[in-house]
C-alpha cells in the first residue's frame, strides 16, 4: 500500500494541493480518471492522487484508465500497481496506432494520435460515469507547448489548467503542472514507480523534443527562465497585448 510520508509534502504535494486549489480541479465527490500512457508522469500522477486521497478532506473517487493504442505493450506493470494499491483499472483497447500511421499516414502523427486518444478517454470516461479525466502534463510540458504553439504556428497560448469540455460534459484536469520533469523522474526511480518503455516509432522525435531542446539552452542562460515564463502565463497584461480591429 501507498503510505504517506511527511516529506511528499515539501517535496512535491504541496505544490500539487496548489495547482488543485488555484483551479479547482478536484471537489468533493467527483469521480476522477488518471489517464494512463505507461510513462513516468501518469504513474506520478497517480501515486501522488492516492496519496491526496488518503489525506485530504475532499472525498473523491480514483480511478485508472490505460487506452491502449495498438502498438503491442505489455500492460501488466501497470495491471499490478493498481492491484497492489486498490486503484480500480479499466484498459480500452483500439486500433489508434493502425489509423495514424497506417490508415492515414499522418506528417504529424502526434497530434492525431493525442486527439484520437483523448477521444477515447472521453468515451470510456462517460460509459463509466467519470466527471473528471486527469492528465500527467508537467510545468515543462506547459511551456514546451507554449514554444510550440508560438513558434511553430504564431499563437499565444498553451493549454489550460482546468478545461471543461461542454459537448461530452467532462473535465480535463492537470493537476502536476507545477512540477518539473526532473523530479518527476527522480521519484518515480526512487520510488520505482512502474513504467513500460514507449514501442511508438515517434518517441523522442517529435517538434516536442526540439522544445524541450530549446527550454534547456534557455535555462542555461537564464536559470529561472522555467518559473518566470509559468508565471507570466498568470500575470499577464491584456493592454499590452495586440488586438485588431474589428
Amino acid at each position: 500500500m501507498i503510505k504517506f510520508q511527511k516529506k511528499y509534502n515539501k517535496l512535491f504535494l504541496n505544490n500539487i494541493r496548489k495547482a488543485i486549489d488555484d483551479y479547482g480541479m478536484i471537489q468533493p465527490y467527483d469521480k476522477v480518471a488518471v489517464g494512463l500512457s505507461g510513462g513516468k508522469d501518469s504513474i506520478f500522477l497517480l501515486f501522488c492522487l492516492k496519496l491526496i486521497q488518503l489525506t485530504s478532506i475532499k472525498n473523491f473517487e480514483l480511478i485508472g484508465i490505460h487506452i491502449d493504442l495498438g502498438f503491442s505493450i505489455d500492460p501488466s506493470p501497470l495491471k499490478n500497481y493498481c492491484i497492489d494499491h486498490h486503484i480500480p483499472l479499466i484498459i480500452e483497447k483500439t486500433n489508434i496506432a493502425d489509423v495514424v500511421f497506417n490508415e492515414r499516414k499522418e506528417k504529424n502523427p502526434c497530434s492525431l494520435c493525442s486527439k484520437l486518444r483523448r477521444g477515447a478517454l472521453a468515451r470510456v470516461s462517460k460509459k463509466h460515469h467519470i466527471n473528471k479525466i486527469a492528465l500527467g502534463h508537467n510545468s515543462d510540458d506547459v511551456i514546451e507547448t507554449l514554444f510550440m504553439n508560438v513558434l511553430k504556428v504564431g499563437k499565444l497560448g498553451t493549454f489550460h489548467p482546468n478545461s471543461y469540455n461542454h459537448e461530452k460534459d467532462i473535465s480535463m484536469i492537470r493537476p502536476i503542472i507545477y512540477i518539473r520533469e526532473v523530479l518527476i523522474e527522480s521519484i518515480v526511480d526512487t520510488y520505482h514507480l512502474p513504467v513500460i518503455k514507449s514501442t511508438c516509432p515517434m518517441d523522442k522525435k517529435t517538434t516536442r523534443q526540439e522544445m524541450k531542446n530549446l527550454l534547456i539552452q534557455l535555462e542555461h542562460v537564464y536559470p529561472d527562465a522555467q518559473q518566470k515564463i509559468l508565471s507570466a502565463l498568470s500575470n499577464y497584461d491584456p493592454k499590452n497585448l495586440w488586438k485588431k480591429e474589428l
